[in-house]
Parts: C-alpha cells; structure tokens; sequence
C-alpha cells in the first residue's frame, strides 16, 4: 500500500490522526513531517485538541444552530426524552436530569448511593453498557430497556441506545452529563452542559496525566475552590479517591457556577476552526 502510494503522481498526503489530548506536548508534536525509511513518502502526525496549536475538535457547521434551537423548545425536549420512556417531572419538583456513559467503574456504587440520599431528587438516564454490571449490582436485579429503579431520592432509568443525533439531544436535555472516552466526551463538551469524564483507563495508569491535563485547561481561571472541587470529584470518578455523599453535595452545590462555566468553555472551543476544517486545509497545502 504504501509503495502504491509512493507511485502515485501527486503523491497522496498521508495523515497519522492521532487520539486526543490536552497535554502540553501535543501542540509541538502537531503536524510534524515522518520521512519513510526507504520511499519518497511523508508521514504527518496530525493531533485533535484544544488549542489553536493543535487540530482542533470535530463539530459540524450546524451542531451549534441545532442546539440552540432545541434548547429553546421545552416542548421538543419533552417529546424527545417521552420517545426514551422518560415522563415528564412535575412543574414543582423537577429532578435534576443526568445522562450516565461510562465504562466500569467502581466509583458508580458511591455515586448513585449519594443521588439517593441526596436532597434535591436526581433522574439518571442511563443505557446499558460497560457499566451494566454495577447498574445491577445497585439494583438487585437484572435490568433492560425501559426498566425504571427507584431507591430514595434516584430515579435511575435505562435507555435505549439511539443514533448520534438523538444522542446530542440526550445532552442538550440533562442537567448534568457523565461522558466517557474521546468521542462523547467531545460531544459533551459542544452541549455546552455541565459534564464529568470517565477516561479509558491505559495500563499503568497513564491516563491520570492525560485527564490531569484535560482538567488543568478546563479548569483555567476558575476561582481555587471551584477548580478544587472540580478537580476533586473528577479524580475520584476516574478511581482517585472515592465518590461520597459529601463530595457530591459539594459539587452540586455550585451547579450554577458549573453551568455558567460550561457555557464559557463551549463558546471559547467553538471559536476555534474544527477538526475537518484544518485536515482539510492542511492536506491541500501538501497537494
């Protein structure tokens, strides 16, 4: 394959599309040539992030129109989270709405026992993945699609897993959103809604310097004790530490600060030229 691209007259850019990282090294490895050993042929590492250096981030040019649009129709987020089963609160005791994507993870136990004696009532939207076995754990039973388990203050339901799209409105309806590896966590991000990262853990525990890093952009200019707690309850959904009542109900506590600070983190991404944009320019500039 590559001596038929060696062949080909112009010879094709060959792009390395590397995972996605807020470390500092990213921005000076970005785009950097790889010469082949043996063919006239250039790699180029070509990295996603979160700065002007980097690639940046995929969106599509009307994800943010959508959004905008949805959140100001009440009636379309009603009928949506119906069509996943979900009924609609009443006026006067609206719970707090969570989407849960998560891999396994043992800190899920802590964090719905805490939902559950939580004052303000917590509605969890969950499908059934990696996490199944601790969902059911929490449940005592098995559970499927549409099932609803009540324990307390939580009202955990499970959902279908639905196309792309309605995933986007998943998170545009929530509260609050539990996202996990690289793509949903993006998709989290452009929500422009409070929102909590399970990163694929790597062997080694390689994947602390990389959320650590995540968290050190994210949490930029935010007062020390919001970014404390910030930091706090991050590490412990990823296995530093453990989720507890207490640790929640500081987090929620400052669930207007968290929106505010969604918002501006959202709107500071979104002023960035996306990831295909720059792949495509970039690879018209070696043709």
């Amino acid at each position: 394959f590559e001596a038929a691209m060696a062949r080909r007259d112009p010879r094709p850019v060959w792009i390395n599309l590397e995972h996605l990282s807020a470390e500092a090294w990213v921005a000076g490895y970005h785009a950097l040539p790889s010469p082949h050993p043996r063919l006239p042929l250039t790699k180029y590492f070509f990295f996603p992030g979160f700065t002007e250096a980097t690639g940046g981030l995929l969106r599509e040019s009307g994800l943010e129109r959508d959004r905008r649009a949805f959140a100001a129709d009440p009636a379309a987020r009603a009928r949506f989270l119906a069509r996943l089963g979900v009924p609609a609160g009443a006026a006067s005791a609206e719970p707090l709405t969570v989407s849960l994507f998560s891999y396994e993870n043992a800190a899920l136990a802590g964090l719905l026992d805490a939902w559950s004696r939580n004052r303000r009532p917590v509605r969890c939207l969950a499908p059934l993945t990696r996490n199944r076995a601790d969902l059911e754990r929490f449940a005592g039973r098995r559970l499927g699609v549409g099932d609803a388990v009540r324990a307390g203050n939580l009202e955990l339901r499970v959902i279908p897993f639905v196309p792309q799209p309605d995933y986007d409105r998943l998170l545009w309806s929530c509260d609050l959103n539990f996202a996990r590896g690289e793509d949903s966590f993006v998709r989290a991000q452009w929500a422009a809604r409070p929102m909590v990262w399970h990163i694929y853990p790597q062997e080694g525990n390689a994947h602390h310097a990389k959320l650590a890093a995540f968290l050190d952009a994210c949490c930029a200019g935010l007062p020390d004790p919001q970014a404390a707690v910030a930091r706090e309850f991050s590490l412990a959904w990823n296995g530093v530490g453990q989720v507890t009542r207490e640790l929640w109900e500081r987090w929620v506590a400052r669930l207007p600060e968290w929106r505010r600070h969604a918002e501006e983190w959202q709107k500071k991404l979104i002023k960035q030229q996306d990831l295909c944009s720059r792949l495509v320019q970039f690879c018209q500039s070696g043709l």
